[in-house]
Protein backbone atom coordinates (compact mmCIF):
# COMPACT_ATOMS: atom_id res chain seq x y z
CA UNK A 1 0.00 0.00 0.00
CA UNK A 2 1.21 3.53 -0.61
CA UNK A 3 1.32 5.24 2.76
CA UNK A 4 -0.41 8.62 2.82
CA UNK A 5 1.16 11.02 5.33
CA UNK A 6 -2.11 12.84 6.06
CA UNK A 7 -4.02 9.59 6.59
CA UNK A 8 -1.29 8.16 8.79
CA UNK A 9 -1.45 11.29 10.93
CA UNK A 10 -5.23 10.96 11.10
CA UNK A 11 -4.88 7.33 12.28
CA UNK A 12 -2.35 8.61 14.82
CA UNK A 13 -4.90 11.16 16.08
CA UNK A 14 -7.45 8.36 16.55
CA UNK A 15 -4.98 6.52 18.79
CA UNK A 16 -4.12 9.75 20.62
CA UNK A 17 -7.71 9.85 21.90
CA UNK A 18 -6.83 6.87 24.10
CA UNK A 19 -5.05 7.61 27.37
CA UNK A 20 -2.34 5.03 26.68
CA UNK A 21 -0.79 5.37 30.15
CA UNK A 22 -4.12 5.66 31.95
CA UNK A 23 -6.11 3.38 34.23
CA UNK A 24 -9.41 1.58 33.79
CA UNK A 25 -11.60 -0.37 36.22
CA UNK A 26 -11.75 -2.67 37.99
CA UNK A 27 -8.77 -2.24 40.31
CA UNK A 28 -7.05 -5.34 41.72
CA UNK A 29 -9.27 -6.88 44.41
CA UNK A 30 -6.43 -7.45 46.89
CA UNK A 31 -5.15 -3.98 47.85
CA UNK A 32 -1.52 -3.05 48.44
CA UNK A 33 -0.62 -6.00 50.68
CA UNK A 34 -2.12 -9.19 49.26
CA UNK A 35 -2.20 -12.25 51.49
CA UNK A 36 -2.38 -15.95 50.62
CA UNK A 37 -5.85 -16.25 52.18
CA UNK A 38 -7.09 -13.22 50.29
CA UNK A 39 -5.80 -14.48 46.94
CA UNK A 40 -7.15 -17.99 47.45
CA UNK A 41 -10.58 -16.52 48.09
CA UNK A 42 -10.65 -14.76 44.70
CA UNK A 43 -8.76 -17.41 42.72
CA UNK A 44 -10.70 -20.54 43.74
CA UNK A 45 -14.11 -19.71 42.17
CA UNK A 46 -12.53 -18.05 39.12
CA UNK A 47 -10.37 -21.10 38.39
CA UNK A 48 -13.54 -23.14 37.83
CA UNK A 49 -14.34 -20.92 34.82
CA UNK A 50 -11.11 -21.81 33.00
CA UNK A 51 -10.93 -24.67 30.50
CA UNK A 52 -9.41 -27.75 32.10
CA UNK A 53 -6.06 -27.36 30.35
CA UNK A 54 -5.58 -23.92 31.94
CA UNK A 55 -7.13 -24.90 35.26
CA UNK A 56 -4.82 -27.88 35.75
CA UNK A 57 -1.87 -26.37 33.90
CA UNK A 58 -1.88 -22.92 35.54
CA UNK A 59 -4.52 -22.11 38.15
CA UNK A 60 -4.00 -25.12 40.42
CA UNK A 61 -0.17 -24.86 40.52
CA UNK A 62 -0.57 -21.14 41.27
CA UNK A 63 -2.97 -21.77 44.15
CA UNK A 64 -0.73 -24.53 45.51
CA UNK A 65 2.34 -22.28 45.51
CA UNK A 66 0.87 -18.93 46.52
CA UNK A 67 3.04 -18.64 49.62
CA UNK A 68 6.21 -19.03 47.53
CA UNK A 69 4.90 -16.70 44.80
CA UNK A 70 4.24 -13.88 47.27
CA UNK A 71 7.55 -14.47 49.03
CA UNK A 72 9.50 -14.24 45.76
CA UNK A 73 7.59 -11.33 44.22
CA UNK A 74 7.55 -9.30 47.43
CA UNK A 75 6.19 -5.80 46.76
CA UNK A 76 6.03 -6.25 42.96
CA UNK A 77 2.28 -5.64 42.75
CA UNK A 78 2.37 -5.40 38.94
CA UNK A 79 3.59 -8.98 38.57
CA UNK A 80 1.25 -10.21 41.30
CA UNK A 81 -1.69 -8.58 39.52
CA UNK A 82 -0.66 -10.09 36.18
CA UNK A 83 -0.07 -13.61 37.45
CA UNK A 84 -3.22 -13.80 39.57
CA UNK A 85 -5.36 -11.66 37.25
CA UNK A 86 -4.92 -14.26 34.50
CA UNK A 87 -7.22 -16.37 36.71
CA UNK A 88 -9.42 -14.07 38.78
CA UNK A 89 -10.40 -11.86 35.82
CA UNK A 90 -12.31 -14.85 34.43
CA UNK A 91 -14.93 -14.13 37.08
CA UNK A 92 -15.14 -10.35 36.53
CA UNK A 93 -18.00 -8.96 34.47
CA UNK A 94 -16.23 -5.74 33.50
CA UNK A 95 -14.15 -6.39 30.42
CA UNK A 96 -15.16 -10.05 30.04
CA UNK A 97 -16.09 -9.89 26.30
CA UNK A 98 -12.86 -8.03 25.56
CA UNK A 99 -10.83 -10.54 27.58
CA UNK A 100 -12.36 -13.36 25.56
CA UNK A 101 -11.49 -11.64 22.27
CA UNK A 102 -7.94 -11.00 23.41
CA UNK A 103 -7.63 -14.64 24.53
CA UNK A 104 -8.77 -15.76 21.08
CA UNK A 105 -6.16 -13.59 19.36
CA UNK A 106 -3.39 -14.89 21.64
CA UNK A 107 -4.44 -18.48 21.01
CA UNK A 108 -4.58 -18.01 17.24
CA UNK A 109 -1.20 -16.30 16.95
CA UNK A 110 0.47 -18.71 19.34
CA UNK A 111 -0.83 -21.82 17.59
CA UNK A 112 0.37 -20.57 14.20
CA UNK A 113 3.97 -21.25 15.23
CA UNK A 114 3.47 -24.14 17.66
CA UNK A 115 0.73 -26.16 15.96
CA UNK A 116 1.60 -29.88 16.15
CA UNK A 117 0.01 -30.44 12.74
CA UNK A 118 2.09 -27.72 11.08
CA UNK A 119 5.30 -28.78 12.78
CA UNK A 120 4.83 -32.41 11.82
CA UNK A 121 4.24 -31.47 8.19
CA UNK A 122 7.34 -29.23 8.17
CA UNK A 123 9.52 -31.71 10.11
CA UNK A 124 9.91 -29.28 13.01
CA UNK A 125 10.58 -30.19 16.64
CA UNK A 126 7.24 -30.73 18.38
CA UNK A 127 6.69 -28.49 21.40
CA UNK A 128 3.96 -29.69 23.75
CA UNK A 129 2.63 -26.43 25.15
CA UNK A 130 -0.51 -24.34 25.46
CA UNK A 131 -1.15 -20.65 24.67
CA UNK A 132 -0.54 -17.91 27.24
CA UNK A 133 -3.37 -16.59 29.35
CA UNK A 134 -4.51 -12.99 28.99
CA UNK A 135 -5.26 -10.28 31.52
CA UNK A 136 -5.91 -6.53 31.59
CA UNK A 137 -3.63 -4.46 33.82
CA UNK A 138 -5.53 -1.86 35.85
CA UNK A 139 -2.84 0.82 35.36
CA UNK A 140 -1.22 1.43 31.99
CA UNK A 141 2.08 2.78 33.33
CA UNK A 142 4.11 -0.22 32.15
CA UNK A 143 2.38 -0.68 28.81
CA UNK A 144 1.86 -4.18 27.41
CA UNK A 145 4.21 -6.96 28.45
CA UNK A 146 4.48 -10.72 28.67
CA UNK A 147 5.72 -13.05 31.39
CA UNK A 148 7.02 -15.99 29.33
CA UNK A 149 6.19 -19.57 30.21
CA UNK A 150 9.74 -20.37 31.30
CA UNK A 151 9.62 -17.58 33.90
CA UNK A 152 6.24 -18.81 35.15
CA UNK A 153 7.57 -22.36 35.36
CA UNK A 154 10.53 -21.19 37.43
CA UNK A 155 8.17 -19.32 39.76
CA UNK A 156 5.49 -21.92 40.48
CA UNK A 157 5.84 -24.83 38.06
CA UNK A 158 3.23 -23.96 35.41
CA UNK A 159 4.38 -24.01 31.79
CA UNK A 160 1.93 -21.32 30.67
CA UNK A 161 2.81 -17.68 30.01
CA UNK A 162 0.76 -14.56 30.68
CA UNK A 163 0.21 -11.62 28.34
CA UNK A 164 -0.69 -8.39 30.12
CA UNK A 165 -2.33 -5.49 28.33
CA UNK A 166 -3.37 -2.16 29.87
CA UNK A 167 -7.11 -2.18 30.45
CA UNK A 168 -7.41 1.11 28.55
CA UNK A 169 -6.57 -0.84 25.34
CA UNK A 170 -9.31 -3.42 25.71
CA UNK A 171 -11.86 -1.55 23.57
CA UNK A 172 -9.32 -1.00 20.78
CA UNK A 173 -8.51 -4.35 19.17
CA UNK A 174 -6.72 -2.63 16.27
CA UNK A 175 -3.92 -1.84 18.74
CA UNK A 176 -3.49 -5.55 19.36
CA UNK A 177 -1.75 -5.83 15.98
CA UNK A 178 1.50 -4.40 17.35
CA UNK A 179 0.97 -6.55 20.44
CA UNK A 180 1.47 -9.67 18.33
CA UNK A 181 5.05 -8.91 19.37
CA UNK A 182 3.93 -10.10 22.82
CA UNK A 183 1.22 -12.64 21.95
CA UNK A 184 2.97 -14.43 19.10
CA UNK A 185 6.54 -13.43 19.81
CA UNK A 186 8.21 -13.87 23.18
CA UNK A 187 6.33 -16.93 24.40
CA UNK A 188 6.60 -18.70 21.06
CA UNK A 189 10.33 -18.06 20.79
CA UNK A 190 11.01 -19.28 24.32
CA UNK A 191 9.01 -22.46 23.71
CA UNK A 192 11.77 -23.64 21.36
CA UNK A 193 14.62 -24.44 23.75
CA UNK A 194 18.06 -23.08 22.71
CA UNK A 195 16.62 -20.99 19.85
CA UNK A 196 17.33 -17.60 21.41
CA UNK A 197 21.02 -18.27 22.22
CA UNK A 198 21.47 -19.49 18.66
CA UNK A 199 19.79 -16.39 17.23
CA UNK A 200 21.96 -14.11 19.35
CA UNK A 201 25.21 -15.74 18.34
CA UNK A 202 24.11 -15.90 14.71
CA UNK A 203 23.26 -12.22 14.36
CA UNK A 204 26.50 -11.22 16.07
CA UNK A 205 28.45 -13.25 13.50
CA UNK A 206 26.31 -12.05 10.57
CA UNK A 207 27.01 -8.41 11.45
CA UNK A 208 30.75 -8.87 11.98
CA UNK A 209 30.80 -8.89 15.76
CA UNK A 210 33.70 -10.14 17.89
CA UNK A 211 33.92 -13.82 18.82
CA UNK A 212 35.19 -12.82 22.25
CA UNK A 213 35.33 -9.56 24.19
CA UNK A 214 38.72 -9.01 25.80
CA UNK A 215 38.71 -5.21 25.97
CA UNK A 216 35.44 -3.30 25.43
CA UNK A 217 37.44 -0.10 24.89
CA UNK A 218 39.05 -1.57 21.76
CA UNK A 219 35.84 -2.54 20.01
CA UNK A 220 35.20 -0.96 16.61
CA UNK A 221 31.94 0.80 15.80
CA UNK A 222 30.90 -2.13 13.57
CA UNK A 223 31.57 -4.61 16.37
CA UNK A 224 29.57 -2.54 18.87
CA UNK A 225 26.61 -2.40 16.47
CA UNK A 226 26.75 -6.20 16.12
CA UNK A 227 26.78 -6.56 19.91
CA UNK A 228 23.76 -4.27 20.18
CA UNK A 229 21.74 -6.60 17.97
CA UNK A 230 22.95 -9.59 19.97
CA UNK A 231 21.62 -7.80 23.07
CA UNK A 232 18.38 -6.70 21.35
CA UNK A 233 17.68 -10.10 19.77
CA UNK A 234 14.85 -11.28 22.05
CA UNK A 235 12.81 -8.17 21.25
CA UNK A 236 13.90 -8.03 17.60
CA UNK A 237 12.88 -11.63 16.97
CA UNK A 238 9.49 -10.99 18.60
CA UNK A 239 8.94 -8.20 16.04
CA UNK A 240 9.76 -10.55 13.16
CA UNK A 241 7.46 -13.25 14.52
CA UNK A 242 4.80 -10.52 14.53
CA UNK A 243 5.46 -9.86 10.84
CA UNK A 244 5.17 -13.56 10.02
CA UNK A 245 1.87 -13.72 11.90
CA UNK A 246 0.01 -10.55 10.90
CA UNK A 247 2.00 -9.45 7.88
CA UNK A 248 3.79 -6.22 6.95
CA UNK A 249 1.04 -4.08 8.46
CA UNK A 250 2.54 -5.07 11.81
CA UNK A 251 5.13 -2.38 11.00
CA UNK A 252 2.52 0.27 10.17
CA UNK A 253 0.64 -0.44 13.38
CA UNK A 254 3.82 -0.40 15.44
CA UNK A 255 4.71 2.99 13.95
CA UNK A 256 1.37 4.58 14.82
CA UNK A 257 1.21 2.94 18.27
CA UNK A 258 4.73 3.93 19.32
CA UNK A 259 4.34 7.39 17.83
CA UNK A 260 1.32 7.89 20.06
CA UNK A 261 3.13 6.48 23.11
CA UNK A 262 6.02 8.88 22.52
CA UNK A 263 3.73 11.83 21.90
CA UNK A 264 1.77 11.25 25.11
CA UNK A 265 4.94 10.70 27.12
CA UNK A 266 6.39 13.96 25.77
CA UNK A 267 3.06 15.83 25.94
CA UNK A 268 3.24 16.44 22.21
CA UNK A 269 0.75 16.10 19.38
CA UNK A 270 3.22 15.09 16.69
CA UNK A 271 3.94 11.50 15.65
CA UNK A 272 7.55 10.61 16.40
CA UNK A 273 9.74 7.55 16.78
CA UNK A 274 12.72 7.85 19.08
CA UNK A 275 16.24 7.99 17.68
CA UNK A 276 17.88 7.32 21.03
CA UNK A 277 18.02 4.38 23.44
CA UNK A 278 18.91 4.78 27.09
CA UNK A 279 18.34 3.08 30.43
CA UNK A 280 15.75 3.17 33.18
CA UNK A 281 16.81 5.96 35.58
CA UNK A 282 15.78 3.70 38.48
CA UNK A 283 18.06 0.86 37.36
CA UNK A 284 21.30 0.80 39.40
CA UNK A 285 22.91 -1.38 36.70
CA UNK A 286 22.04 1.15 33.99
CA UNK A 287 21.19 -1.62 31.54
CA UNK A 288 20.34 -0.43 28.05
CA UNK A 289 16.70 -0.70 26.96
CA UNK A 290 16.42 -4.29 25.58
CA UNK A 291 14.21 -3.07 22.70
CA UNK A 292 15.83 -1.84 19.49
CA UNK A 293 15.68 1.94 19.09
CA UNK A 294 12.17 2.84 17.84
CA UNK A 295 13.20 4.13 14.41
CA UNK A 296 15.42 1.12 13.73
CA UNK A 297 12.50 -1.25 14.15
CA UNK A 298 11.11 -0.07 10.81
CA UNK A 299 14.36 -1.08 9.08
CA UNK A 300 14.37 -4.38 11.00
CA UNK A 301 10.85 -5.14 9.78
CA UNK A 302 11.69 -4.02 6.23
CA UNK A 303 14.58 -6.49 6.19
CA UNK A 304 12.24 -9.35 7.06
CA UNK A 305 9.47 -8.25 4.68
CA UNK A 306 11.88 -8.16 1.74
CA UNK A 307 12.66 -11.85 2.34
CA UNK A 308 9.05 -13.12 2.56
CA UNK A 309 9.11 -16.24 0.41
CA UNK A 310 5.40 -16.42 -0.38
CA UNK A 311 4.54 -12.77 -1.02
CA UNK A 312 4.50 -11.24 -4.50
CA UNK A 313 7.36 -8.92 -5.38
CA UNK A 314 4.98 -6.03 -6.08
CA UNK A 315 3.51 -6.29 -2.58
CA UNK A 316 6.96 -6.48 -1.00
CA UNK A 317 8.13 -3.42 -2.92
CA UNK A 318 5.06 -1.45 -1.87
CA UNK A 319 5.46 -2.28 1.79
CA UNK A 320 9.21 -1.62 1.71
CA UNK A 321 8.55 1.83 0.28
CA UNK A 322 6.04 2.42 3.06
CA UNK A 323 8.59 1.74 5.79
CA UNK A 324 11.01 4.25 4.30
CA UNK A 325 8.18 6.80 4.14
CA UNK A 326 7.15 6.10 7.73
CA UNK A 327 10.70 6.75 8.88
CA UNK A 328 10.56 10.18 7.24
CA UNK A 329 7.15 10.95 8.75
CA UNK A 330 8.12 9.88 12.27
CA UNK A 331 11.74 11.07 12.39
CA UNK A 332 12.21 13.81 9.79
CA UNK A 333 15.76 15.06 9.49
CA UNK A 334 17.26 12.32 11.69
CA UNK A 335 20.93 11.62 10.96
CA UNK A 336 22.14 9.63 13.97
CA UNK A 337 21.17 7.15 16.66
CA UNK A 338 22.26 7.87 20.23
CA UNK A 339 22.93 4.94 22.59
CA UNK A 340 23.65 5.13 26.33
CA UNK A 341 23.63 2.14 28.66
CA UNK A 342 25.31 -1.08 29.68
CA UNK A 343 24.93 -3.99 27.27
CA UNK A 344 24.75 -7.28 29.20
CA UNK A 345 25.80 -10.16 26.93
CA UNK A 346 26.20 -12.88 29.56
CA UNK A 347 27.69 -13.54 32.99
CA UNK A 348 30.61 -11.17 33.43
CA UNK A 349 30.15 -9.72 29.94
CA UNK A 350 29.01 -6.13 30.30
CA UNK A 351 29.88 -3.59 27.62
CA UNK A 352 29.20 0.09 28.39
CA UNK A 353 28.03 1.99 25.32
CA UNK A 354 27.68 5.75 25.15
CA UNK A 355 28.02 6.96 21.59
CA UNK A 356 26.29 8.36 18.52
CA UNK A 357 26.15 6.21 15.42
CA UNK A 358 25.39 7.31 11.83
CA UNK A 359 21.73 6.60 11.08
CA UNK A 360 22.55 4.98 7.73
CA UNK A 361 24.90 2.46 9.38
CA UNK A 362 22.38 1.60 12.07
CA UNK A 363 19.53 1.21 9.58
CA UNK A 364 21.68 -1.04 7.41
CA UNK A 365 22.50 -3.27 10.40
CA UNK A 366 18.82 -3.36 11.42
CA UNK A 367 17.83 -4.37 7.87
CA UNK A 368 20.39 -7.18 7.87
CA UNK A 369 19.26 -8.33 11.32
CA UNK A 370 15.68 -8.59 10.02
CA UNK A 371 16.85 -10.58 7.01
CA UNK A 372 18.86 -12.90 9.25
CA UNK A 373 15.97 -13.67 11.62
CA UNK A 374 13.60 -14.36 8.73
CA UNK A 375 15.89 -16.57 6.66
CA UNK A 376 18.51 -18.24 8.87
CA UNK A 377 18.24 -21.97 9.48
CA UNK A 378 18.59 -22.90 13.14
CA UNK A 379 19.72 -26.12 14.79
CA UNK A 380 17.07 -25.54 17.46
CA UNK A 381 14.49 -25.86 14.65
CA UNK A 382 16.13 -28.96 13.15
CA UNK A 383 17.83 -26.96 10.43
CA UNK A 384 14.74 -24.97 9.40
CA UNK A 385 13.98 -21.26 9.19
CA UNK A 386 10.99 -19.74 10.97
CA UNK A 387 9.32 -19.08 7.63
CA UNK A 388 9.07 -22.80 6.95
CA UNK A 389 6.36 -23.04 9.59
CA UNK A 390 4.73 -19.60 9.39
CA UNK A 391 5.03 -16.77 6.90
CA UNK A 392 2.84 -14.08 5.40
CA UNK A 393 2.01 -15.05 1.80
CA UNK A 394 -0.16 -14.00 -1.13
CA UNK A 395 -3.23 -15.83 0.21
CA UNK A 396 -2.91 -14.03 3.55
CA UNK A 397 -2.51 -10.71 1.76
CA UNK A 398 -5.52 -11.31 -0.52
CA UNK A 399 -7.65 -12.30 2.47
CA UNK A 400 -6.60 -9.21 4.42
CA UNK A 401 -7.35 -6.99 1.43
CA UNK A 402 -10.80 -8.60 1.09
CA UNK A 403 -11.49 -7.95 4.77
CA UNK A 404 -10.41 -4.33 4.32
CA UNK A 405 -12.74 -3.99 1.31
CA UNK A 406 -15.65 -5.38 3.33
CA UNK A 407 -14.98 -2.91 6.13
CA UNK A 408 -14.85 -0.09 3.61
CA UNK A 409 -18.30 -1.16 2.41
CA UNK A 410 -19.52 -1.30 6.04
CA UNK A 411 -20.04 -5.06 5.76
CA UNK A 412 -19.46 -7.67 8.49
CA UNK A 413 -16.18 -9.59 8.32
CA UNK A 414 -17.10 -12.49 10.60
CA UNK A 415 -15.72 -15.71 9.14
CA UNK A 416 -13.74 -14.00 6.37
CA UNK A 417 -10.33 -14.86 7.83
CA UNK A 418 -8.36 -15.91 10.86
CA UNK A 419 -7.50 -13.48 13.66
CA UNK A 420 -4.19 -12.37 12.11
CA UNK A 421 -5.83 -11.68 8.75
CA UNK A 422 -8.65 -9.79 10.47
CA UNK A 423 -6.18 -7.54 12.30
CA UNK A 424 -4.22 -6.92 9.10
CA UNK A 425 -7.40 -6.14 7.17
CA UNK A 426 -8.57 -3.67 9.80
CA UNK A 427 -5.25 -1.83 9.61
CA UNK A 428 -5.33 -1.71 5.82
CA UNK A 429 -8.86 -0.30 5.93
CA UNK A 430 -8.07 2.36 8.55
CA UNK A 431 -4.81 3.43 6.88
CA UNK A 432 -6.80 3.96 3.66
CA UNK A 433 -9.65 5.75 5.46
CA UNK A 434 -9.10 6.68 9.14
CA UNK A 435 -12.81 7.49 9.46
CA UNK A 436 -13.36 3.72 9.41
CA UNK A 437 -11.77 3.32 12.87
CA UNK A 438 -15.08 3.01 14.75
CA UNK A 439 -16.95 0.72 12.30
CA UNK A 440 -13.81 -1.37 11.71
CA UNK A 441 -13.53 -1.87 15.49
CA UNK A 442 -17.16 -2.94 15.65
CA UNK A 443 -16.77 -5.47 12.83
CA UNK A 444 -13.49 -6.72 14.29
CA UNK A 445 -15.10 -7.29 17.70
CA UNK A 446 -17.88 -9.36 16.17
CA UNK A 447 -15.42 -11.48 14.22
CA UNK A 448 -13.24 -12.07 17.30
CA UNK A 449 -16.31 -13.11 19.30
CA UNK A 450 -16.83 -15.90 16.79
CA UNK A 451 -13.15 -16.76 16.91
CA UNK A 452 -13.36 -17.22 20.69
CA UNK A 453 -16.50 -19.34 20.37
CA UNK A 454 -14.69 -21.70 17.97
CA UNK A 455 -11.23 -21.68 19.55
CA UNK A 456 -9.87 -25.20 20.24
CA UNK A 457 -8.81 -24.19 23.76
CA UNK A 458 -11.62 -21.84 24.78
CA UNK A 459 -14.77 -23.07 23.00
CA UNK A 460 -17.52 -24.80 24.94
CA UNK A 461 -18.71 -28.32 24.04
CA UNK A 462 -21.30 -28.40 21.27
CA UNK A 463 -23.84 -31.22 20.76
CA UNK A 464 -23.38 -33.23 17.57
CA UNK A 465 -26.97 -34.14 16.56
CA UNK A 466 -27.49 -37.32 14.56
CA UNK A 467 -30.62 -35.91 12.89
CA UNK A 468 -31.94 -32.43 12.03
CA UNK A 469 -35.68 -32.50 12.70
CA UNK A 470 -36.21 -29.46 10.48
CA UNK A 471 -34.11 -28.25 7.54
CA UNK A 472 -33.80 -24.71 6.23
CA UNK A 473 -32.87 -24.32 2.56
CA UNK A 474 -32.74 -20.54 2.21
CA UNK A 475 -29.28 -19.09 2.85
CA UNK A 476 -30.54 -15.54 2.37
CA UNK A 477 -33.95 -15.10 4.05
CA UNK A 478 -35.57 -11.68 3.72
CA UNK A 479 -34.59 -9.24 6.48
CA UNK A 480 -37.41 -8.15 8.75
CA UNK A 481 -37.94 -4.42 8.84
CA UNK A 482 -36.80 -2.96 12.14
CA UNK A 483 -39.41 -1.13 14.17
CA UNK A 484 -38.74 2.54 14.60
CA UNK A 485 -37.88 3.48 18.16
CA UNK A 486 -40.55 5.49 19.90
Amino acid sequence: MAIDSAKFRSFFQQVMKINLFGSAPPPPPFGKKPTVAQLKKILTPAAQLLPNVFRDGYALPLQKNLTAVLAQLGSDLTSIESITGAVYQQAQKIGKPQLQRFSAVISDLYRSFLSKKRRTAADFPIVETIPPLAMFQNKGDNGPFTIPSDDIENLFGAAVGVVSMPAVYRDHPVLWTALSHETGGHDVIHADVNLMPEMRLGVRQALGGPTAITSPANLTQKQIIALLWDYWMDEAAADIYGVMNVGPTFGHNLAVFFSALNAQAQKSNTPSLRTQSGFDPNDPQKLLDPHPTDLLRLSLIRGAVETLTGLAKASITGYSTDFNALAQICAPGATKIDIAGNVLLGPGQRVPVQASFPLADMQDAAFKAGQFIATAKFNALSGHSIQEIETWNDLDEQTAQSIAAAMKNKSPVTGLGDDAQLLAGANIAILADPALYAPATQFLNAALDESFANDPFWSKPKPDPAFFRELSMDLHPPQRARKAKA
